[in-house]
């Protein structure tokens, strides 16, 4: 079906927010939007009613808009979220991932990522959030599951921000630490799958922390 104009609008604003496309901090308006992007007025007003609704750009008045800026608290309460969800769910899906979906995820992780190649990060982004997502699906709760999706586009930023900021050994760890996780799932060994995935999101949220905190960016992280 095709998307509405403003829903394609919204869509790719979004994305380009979440993949750093316009960093946090940037200033933003309706014209800018519509001559970049080549989308009406009126579906920018929209995309960006939404956004703002998502937490992704702030108002300001007589101003148009800025991206909303990124924090450590942000980033901190993201990975906590995600420690209380994602373990749990990943608990319950052992077991549950049918046959085909957990090829599909196998696959998505070849080749080994080379992160400090643009399209291979790309790749690597987008198995990384197809992973997490099917595991929390699997797990049965819908609405955690919502959330994790959620929380995993709220963290985009942070971990492009952090990758370019040098924390590209990453890609190895979590190549193997994807592969690892899913062959937990397969055997339905649900105690390995629920410390599987508490490790791996303790030790990206601390050397993404580590990361930001000695990124230069064009934007300062404020600890707020």
């Amino acid at each position: 079906m095709q998307l509405s104009s403003s829903a394609a609008a919204y869509r790719r604003l979004r994305h380009a927010i979440v993949r750093v496309e316009l960093p946090p901090g940037t200033p933003i308006s309706e014209a800018q939007l519509v001559e970049r992007y080549g989308y009406s007025k009126a579906a920018v007003r929209a995309a960006l009613a939404r956004l703002r609704a998502d937490g992704l750009v702030l108002a300001q008045p007589r101003r148009g808009h800025v991206v909303a800026p990124l924090t450590m608290r942000d980033v901190r309460e993201i990975y906590d979220l995600r420690l209380l969800l994602e373990p749990p769910a990943a608990a319950a899906a052992a077991g549950q991932l049918p046959r085909d979906e957990l090829a599909r995820l196998r696959a998505l992780c070849q080749p080994v990522p080379d992160l400090d190649d643009d399209a291979s990060a790309e790749r690597f982004l987008q198995a990384n959030r197809a992973i997490h997502v099917s595991i929390a699906e699997a797990s049965g709760n819908g609405r955690a599951a919502a959330i994790v999706a959620q929380l995993l586009d709220d963290s985009e930023r942070a971990r492009l921000i952090a990758l370019r900021a040098g924390a590209a050994e990453h890609g190895l760890r979590a190549h193997a630490e994807h592969l690892d996780l899913l062959d937990a799932l397969a055997t339905g060994d649900s105690r390995a799958a629920e410390q599987l995935m508490t490790t791996a999101i303790h030790a990206f949220r601390d050397e993404l922390v580590g990361a930001l905190q000695t990124a230069t960016l064009d934007v300062p992280l404020p600890a707020r």
